[in-house]
C-alpha cells in the first residue's frame, strides 16, 4: 500500500503540473500581475485610511468569517479510483494506513494554504479588527489546529457513517470551529488556543473509539475523491481542454427569444450556430459569465481611473482570447466538410457573435467605473476604448489567431 500511494502521488502531482503549464500561461501570468497589483492597492489604500481610534464593529465579524471559510477550502485527497473497490479489497485491512499517509500530504498543503490566507489576512486583523500582536499569532496557532481537526475529520468519515450525519457535522465542521475562532477574536487568543488543543486531544481519542471495527466505505470515498478531482478538473478546463470533463449542452429553451432568426444567408446560418452553441455549452457560456461577472466585482474597488482602465482592458483580452475555439466548435461535424463553406464569411459571422459578446462585457465593465470615478467624461474615454478593443479583437487579433487554431 505505501508503493501505491507513492505511485498515485507521483502521478497526481505530474497530472498537477502538466495542467498548470496551461493555467499559468503568459496572459493569466499578466493578468494575475495586475489583478494582484490592483488588489494590493486596494488594501493599502483601505487600510490607510482607517483611523488609530475608529471603532469599526464590523471588522471582527468579518475576520471571523473569513478565518471560518477558510477552513472548508481544502478537502482531503485519497487519490482512489474506480477499480480500487475491486482490486484493492483484499487489502482492506491496510487502508487506515493508506489514508494516514494521504491525511499526512493533505494537511501539509492545507497548513500552506492557510498561511497564505493568514498573512493576507494580518494586516486586517492589526489595523481593521484591532487585536494585538501576541493575539493575531495565537490566531494563527489555532487556525492550525482547526485544520488538523477538520481533516482528522474528513478521514475518519470514510470509515465511520455517523461522522457524515449533518448534525455531528454541524457541531464538529462549523459550530465547534466557530466557536473557538470567536473566542479568539473577541477574547485573549489563549483561551483559544486552549480550547483548540483540548479540541484535537478530544477528537483523536474519540477517533479511536469509533474506529474499532469498522470497515472501509469504498463507495462513499470514491464519490468524496470524485467530487475534488471533478471540482479540480472544471477549473483547469476554464484554460485547457480535460479530457475527463465534458461539459453536457442544455436546451435553455427560456434563451430562445434572444436568438437570432435563422436566415437561409450563410453568414445568417453561422450566426445563428455560433449563438446557439454558445447557449447550450457551459463551456462558453459559463466561462464568459464567470469572467465578466470576476471582472465587475474587481473594478468596483478601483478607484484609480488608469488602473480600473487596464483592468477591463485585461479582461476583455481574456474573454476575446478564451472564446476564440467557439469558431471551430462545429468543425468535427461532417457536413462543415461536405457543403461548400465560404470561410471568409464563416469568420465574419464568428466576428459579430464576438464583438456583440465583448460589446456587452465592455458596456457592464463600465458600470462600476461609472460609480468609483464619478467623471462622465473618463466615464466615455474608457467606453470607447474598450469599444475600439472589442472591435479590434474581434476583427483583427481574431483573425491570426483563428488562422494557427483551424
Amino acid at each position: 500500500m505505501d508503493e501505491i500511494w507513492k505511485n498515485r502521488r507521483a502521478t497526481y502531482q505530474k497530472m498537477l503540473l502538466k495542467y498548470l503549464r496551461y493555467v499559468f500561461n503568459d496572459h493569466f501570468v499578466i493578468a494575475l500581475l495586475f489583478l494582484f497589483g490592483a488588489f494590493g492597492l486596494t488594501y493599502s489604500n483601505f487600510l490607510k485610511s482607517l483611523q488609530g481610534d475608529q471603532n469599526l464593529w464590523w471588522a471582527k465579524p468579518t475576520a471571523l468569517l473569513i478565518l471560518l471559510l477558510s477552513l472548508h477550502l481544502n478537502h482531503l485527497a485519497t487519490l482512489l479510483k474506480e477499480p480500487d473497490r475491486v482490486f484493492l479489497l483484499p487489502q482492506e485491512a491496510a487502508m487506515p494506513a493508506y489514508i494516514k499517509k494521504s491525511l499526512t500530504h493533505s494537511q501539509t498543503v492545507m497548513f500552506i494554504v492557510q498561511a497564505v490566507i493568514y498573512l493576507l489576512l494580518t494586516p486586517f486583523l492589526l489595523f481593521a479588527a484591532k487585536l494585538s500582536v501576541v493575539n493575531v499569532g495565537c490566531l494563527l496557532v489555532v487556525q492550525l489546529l482547526l485544520v488538523l481537526v477538520l481533516s482528522n475529520h474528513q478521514a475518519v468519515s470514510l470509515f465511520v457513517p455517523a461522522y457524515r450525519q449533518a448534525g455531528y457535522r454541524g457541531l464538529v465542521v462549523w459550530l465547534m470551529p466557530a466557536v473557538i475562532l470567536a473566542l479568539g477574536v473577541y477574547l485573549p487568543a489563549y483561551l483559544a488556543v486552549i480550547l483548540a488543543v483540548a479540541a484535537v486531544i478530544w477528537q483523536n481519542q474519540h477517533d479511536k473509539v469509533s474506529m474499532k471495527g469498522r470497515l472501509f466505505d469504498w463507495r462513499f470515498a470514491l464519490d468524496h475523491e470524485q467530487s475534488r478531482t471533478t471540482r479540480l478538473f472544471r477549473f483547469f478546463n476554464l484554460f485547457t481542454d480535460v479530457k475527463s470533463v465534458t461539459p453536457k449542452p442544455k436546451r435553455r429553451r427560456y434563451l430562445d427569444r434572444f436568438l437570432p432568426k435563422a436566415s437561409q444567408k450563410p453568414a445568417g446560418i453561422f450566426t445563428y450556430m455560433y449563438w446557439r452553441a454558445f447557449i447550450r455549452s457551459g463551456q462558453y457560456s459559463s466561462l464568459y459569465l464567470r469572467l465578466t461577472a470576476l471582472g465587475m466585482l474587481i473594478l468596483f474597488f478601483i478607484p484609480n481611473f488608469w488602473l480600473a482602465l487596464i483592468i477591463a482592458a485585461l479582461f476583455l483580452y481574456m474573454l476575446g482570447f478564451q472564446l476564440l475555439p467557439l469558431f471551430v466548435v462545429y468543425d468535427e461535424v461532417v457536413f462543415m466538410h461536405t457543403y461548400p463553406i465560404d470561410s471568409q464569411k464563416k469568420f465574419l459571422a464568428f466576428a459579430k457573435v464576438l464583438f456583440s459578446l465583448l460589446l456587452l462585457s465592455a458596456l457592464l465593465f463600465v458600470i462600476p467605473l461609472a460609480i468609483q470615478l464619478h467623471d462622465p467624461l473618463k466615464v466615455m474615454a474608457a467606453g470607447a476604448l474598450l469599444l475600439l478593443e472589442s472591435g479590434f479583437l474581434a476583427r483583427i487579433y481574431s483573425k491570426g489567431r483563428l488562422k494557427k487554431i483551424s
